[in-house]
């Protein structure tokens, strides 16, 4: 009887550790630990049952049986199974709050890692973001360079320039200054010819002979008188008298034009200083047109006379077109 009640018993506890190895839901480690605390459990009281059972069956074995000891003994085997039931829930009870909380862990460091996992990827991604701005930055900072290079030597070379330039300004407000001298000079020397100008007489006049053509001959030496006044500035001329009077003493220049038709022939010209002759002009005329031109410059005193004369036989010719012209001007005074 009592072996039987120890099968039962040791069958009881063999149950509940298979019940706890079957719950799942746990992590490897923890359902293993627990495991292993469960099975050293139950062969703990395996071995209680063994001995307590050896102990039953040296009992039966040395003394009579009893009814009263056999209740006796069952009562106590009753009490056992029941407390060691009560630790089997107990135990199973603990090893499913146990098994929970290693199960609510379990998905909590899950969710721990696929967060970790979402925000290794975010900063991988942020990495590789920052990696290509680096690379950027870094070209752009290699372009800025040689841009800064490039306008460093720009730089210089203006500066060089710049500086040639102002040498060339420094010499040219120099030269601008010598110029500004030699110009107030020139200025002043311009004023003082205006004055002297001013001061002095203008003297010029310019004639031609006739529009009537030939001009003699003559019986004798004639004065030729330019009746067609040019030009005849201060009046010095006499168109009347054919005579040049200088109003003031200096340096005069005269010239004077003739012209002769008369094939085969020979012409002249005589210009006079106060009846004295200072110019003898021939021409001669081998057929056609012939002409002749002469001038000199003459240190006159005031009131000195000039004039042209033509010799006894001879002819000039003389029309519109003005081939005959006595002229002079004032070149300066003494």
């Amino acid at each position: 009887m009592r072996g039987a009640v120890a099968l039962l018993v040791l069958l009881f506890c063999l149950s509940g550790a298979w019940t706890q190895e079957e719950s799942g839901g746990v992590r490897e480690s923890d359902v293993t630990q627990q495991g292993h605390s469960a099975g050293r459990e139950s062969r703990v009281r395996e071995v209680q049952i063994e001995s307590q059972m050896t102990d039953t069956s040296e009992t039966t074995n040395e003394q009579t049986t009893t009814l009263p000891d056999i209740w006796t003994e069952m009562k106590e085997l009753r009490d056992m199974v029941h407390n060691l039931g009560t630790i089997v829930v107990e135990q199973r009870e603990n090893m499913e709050v146990r098994l929970t909380a290693s199960e609510a862990e379990v998905k909590e460091q899950r969710n721990t890692v696929t967060d970790l996992r979402v925000e290794l990827m975010v900063t991988k991604n942020k990495m590789e973001e920052l990696e290509k701005e680096n690379a950027d930055l870094t070209a752009g900072l290699s372009g800025s360079k040689s841009q800064v290079e490039v306008l460093q030597t720009k730089n210089a070379a203006q500066a060089a320039e710049l500086s040639a330039i102002g040498a060339r300004v420094t010499a040219s407000e120099a030269e601008n200054a010598a110029l500004e001298t030699r110009l107030s000079a020139s200025e002043s020397q311009v004023e003082e010819l205006k004055r002297a100008t001013a001061d002095r007489p203008k003297v010029a006049f310019s004639a031609g002979l006739t529009d009537s053509g030939t001009v003699g001959p003559f019986v004798a030496e004639t004065t030729l008188v330019y009746t067609k006044i040019f030009s005849n500035i201060g009046k010095a001329y006499n168109p009347a008298t054919g005579v040049f009077t200088a109003p003031v003493r200096g340096f005069y220049y005269i010239r004077f034009t003739a012209m002769s038709v008369q094939t085969s022939f020979y012409f002249y010209a005589y210009m006079y200083k106060n009846g004295q002759k200072i110019m003898y002009s021939q021409g001669y005329n081998a057929g056609g047109y012939e002409t002749l031109s002469n001038g000199v410059s003459l240190e006159l005193e005031e009131r000195d006379v000039v004039y042209m004369r033509i010799p006894a036989n001879y002819r000039l010719y003389d029309n519109s077109n003005n081939h005959n012209i006595f002229s002079g001007f004032l070149l300066f005074t003494v």
